[in-house]
C-alpha cells in the first residue's frame, strides 16, 4: 500500500512567507533610495518655485537624472544661499545648477558636467558702455543672484564691484531699467532675459544683451563633503549622466525641457 501524500500546505505557506518577506524588503529597499534635491526658487525658466512646487528645465532635467540613478527625489526650491546651506548641512543635494569653484571643492563634492548654461551680461539699452572683460565692470553696479558665483574671470573681479544681490531676475531687470545698476547678470542666456522681461513686464527692447556671454558656465549636481554617503551617491548619479552622454539622451531632454519656457 503507498504511503500516504505529504500536505502541500507546508511547502505553499512557506513559499508565501517568503515571498512576503521579499515583498518588504524590497518596499524598505525602495524607501531608502528617495534623495532630496534642493534648486532655487528664484532663478527662472532654469530653477524656480512654481506655486511652490520646484520647477524649471534644470530641476526636470535633475529629477530625471536621479530616477535614472535609481533614486525617488523630493524636489524643495528654497531661496538659493539656503538651498546651498541645506547640501552643506548633509541633507540632500542640489539639482544639476551649481557652478565649481575652488573655495565650493573645499566643502562639496561635484558630479560630472550636466549642462553648460551661457550667463549673460544686462544693460538698459538706452545707457549702453563699452564692455569686453569683466574688468571693464569695476566700479560700476552689477546685480545679481544673492550668494552666485561664476567662472574664475568674473569671480576675480567680485570685490571691486558694486554688487546688489537680489532675489530673482525680474527685479533685477526693472532695477537696471530704473537706473539703480548699471548691468545685470543673467544665468541663463538670452532665452532667461526674454522669460524675465515678460514676468516683469519689460519690452525686451529697451534691453542690450551685450555681445558674447560672459562666459559659458558648466553645472553639476553637488553633495556636501561630509554626508555619509556622499561618495556612493555621487558615484551613482555619474554612472547614471555617463549612460545618458552615451545613449545622446541627456542633451535631448535638455531641449526638450528647456523648449517648454
Amino acid at each position: 500500500m503507498p504511503p500516504p501524500a505529504l500536505s502541500a500546505r507546508p511547502v505553499l505557506s512557506r513559499a508565501f512567507l517568503l515571498a512576503a518577506l521579499l515583498l518588504m524588503l524590497l518596499a524598505v529597499a525602495a524607501r531608502a533610495q528617495s534623495l532630496v534635491m534642493y534648486s532655487s526658487a528664484h532663478t527662472a525658466p532654469k530653477q524656480f518655485a512654481d506655486g511652490g512646487r520646484a520647477s524649471g528645465y534644470a530641476v526636470n532635467l535633475g529629477v530625471a537624472i536621479l530616477r535614472r540613478a535609481g533614486f525617488e527625489p523630493e524636489t524643495r526650491a528654497l531661496p538659493w544661499a539656503r538651498a546651498i546651506k541645506e547640501v552643506e548641512a548633509g541633507r540632500g543635494v542640489l539639482a544639476p545648477v551649481f557652478s565649481r569653484t575652488p573655495e565650493r571643492e573645499q566643502l562639496f563634492l561635484f558630479s560630472l558636467p550636466v549642462l553648460e548654461d551661457a550667463v549673460v551680461l544686462v544693460q538698459d539699452a538706452a545707457r549702453p558702455f563699452p564692455f569686453a572683460t569683466p574688468r571693464d565692470l569695476i566700479g560700476k553696479r552689477v546685480g545679481t543672484t544673492r550668494a552666485a558665483r561664476f567662472g574664475a574671470e568674473l569671480n576675480a573681479v567680485l570685490p571691486q564691484l558694486r554688487i546688489n544681490e537680489d532675489g530673482e531676475p525680474p527685479q533685477r531687470l526693472a532695477m537696471l531699467l530704473a537706473g539703480r545698476l548699471d548691468a545685470a547678470v543673467i544665468a541663463g542666456g538670452e532665452q532667461a532675459v526674454r522669460y524675465n522681461a515678460q514676468r516683469a513686464g519689460i519690452a525686451l527692447s529697451r534691453l542690450r544683451i551685450v555681445g558674447n556671454p560672459l562666459l559659458l558656465d558648466s553645472n553639476h549636481f553637488a553633495i556636501a563633503r561630509a554626508h555619509p554617503e556622499a561618495e556612493a551617491i555621487m558615484a551613482r548619479i555619474n554612472a547614471a549622466i555617463s549612460r545618458m552622454k552615451a545613449e545622446r539622451s541627456l542633451q535631448r531632454q535638455l531641449d526638450d525641457y528647456r523648449a517648454r519656457y
